[in-house]
């Protein structure tokens, strides 16, 4: 596929999230407790519908070795951010050793912005 090509192609649009807002999560998992506890825990708030949380689509979820991730979502504000969060904490508390949330927009956007 051509970079055109690319440029033009709808599912490159949406993996970028289609010109809208995206919430960028990075976290570290607490390497103190057990990979199946861990996984035991995000299978079960997927199961019972409470993640990703309402009002958000899931973009991406990574996990890297070493216990470090990334979870992208489109839609949502502070309090989807909130309820992110304390979802995961609630069901297993100290979960996360650092988790933090920033806003993004596609990069065209941005330069769009920057130009006017």
């Amino acid at each position: 596929m051509s970079a055109e090509e690319g440029r033009n192609d709808k599912k490159c649009l949406e993996l970028r999230g289609g010109g809208m807002m995206v919430n960028i999560t990075f976290w570290t998992l607490n390497l103190d407790l057990p990979p199946s506890k861990l996984a035991e825990v995000a299978a079960k708030l997927m199961q019972k519908g409470l993640w990703p949380v309402k009002g958000t689509k899931l973009i991406g979820f990574y996990v890297c070795p070493g216990g470090r991730g990334v979870t992208i979502t489109e839609g949502g504000d502070a309090d989807t951010d909130m309820e992110s969060f304390l979802a995961w904490d609630k069901e297993l508390p100290g979960i996360f050793v650092s988790y933090e949330t920033v806003s993004a927009l596609p990069a065209e956007k941005a330069i769009e912005m920057v130009l006017k």
